[in-house]
């Protein structure tokens, strides 16, 4: 199984976003004060202090000019859509269009039963999630006690579910380490640090991209999906090729 920046544990998933924005000098060392002494990331938690909210407040206020799913990429100001996309632009508003068109939807026999409403990245048309759990790590376990490989990766420039955040929430299944941290290579280039666990769980950064890992780092993307089909460790040597 392979997942890329993904919500794993909500508690420690939550704090990392933080620890991600302070350490990358989008918040104030105040505001990561108040929000580590007075906020309350438990998953049953429901009302929070004033302190906490407040401070809350301020990062939507900090972060409210970049795109958090990549902080490092340019911003669209312009939701007009040409046919090929421009450069540097947010792939976001292509996809959406592309999803909505007619001849799209229909090869991928899709909104078979004409939805009043168009298809969106996140949508709001089901407000209440009643199999969403607060944490993923007993079903991960699972896999691997069935002898499962697991590879999770994640952007490092990504700000909605940071490398901060996956690395805390893999903290929480304390796993021995077989293969310590290093950096792992794409045509002489670092393309991310990874480190292996017991258990067969691998956990590897792309270097320089978001969120979306390949809409930012195509090529690095694809070496970190081809040797995980391939069953292979990511090379931890400059002297190589893409597979």
């Amino acid at each position: 199984m392979k997942m890329g920046n993904a919500v794993i544990n909500d508690e420690t998933d939550l704090k990392g976003m933080y620890e991600y924005f302070w350490s990358h000098a989008l918040i104030s060392d105040q505001v990561r004060y108040d929000i580590t002494r007075q906020c309350d990331f438990s998953p049953n938690a429901v009302n929070q202090t004033v302190e906490c909210a407040a401070a809350a407040d301020q990062v939507e206020i900090d972060i409210q000019y970049l795109d958090i799913y990549n902080i490092y990429a340019p911003v669209c100001h312009s939701t007009e859509i040409t046919v090929k996309p421009k450069r540097l632009t947010k792939s976001d508003l292509y996809v959406e269009a592309y999803m909505n068109n007619p001849e799209v939807q229909k090869a991928l026999h899709a909104n078979v039963t004409k939805l009043s409403y168009p298809w969106q990245p996140c949508s709001s048309v089901i407000s209440t999630w009643a199999d969403s759990p607060t944490t993923i790590i007993p079903l991960l376990r699972e896999l691997m006690a069935k002898g499962l490989r697991v590879w999770i990766f994640s952007g490092d420039t990504d700000g909605r579910i940071p490398v901060t955040s996956t690395r805390e929430s893999l903290n929480i299944m304390k796993l021995p380490i077989k293969t310590k941290w290093h950096p792992w290579f794409i045509k002489g280039e670092v393309g991310g640090y990874t480190q292996v666990h017991e258990g067969n769980l691998t956990f590897a950064t792309v270097r320089g991209a978001g969120h979306q890992v390949p809409s930012f780092q195509p090529v690095r993307a694809l070496a970190l999906i081809s040797h995980f089909i391939n069953g292979t460790p990511l090379p931890n040597t400059s002297r190589t090729k893409l597979i």
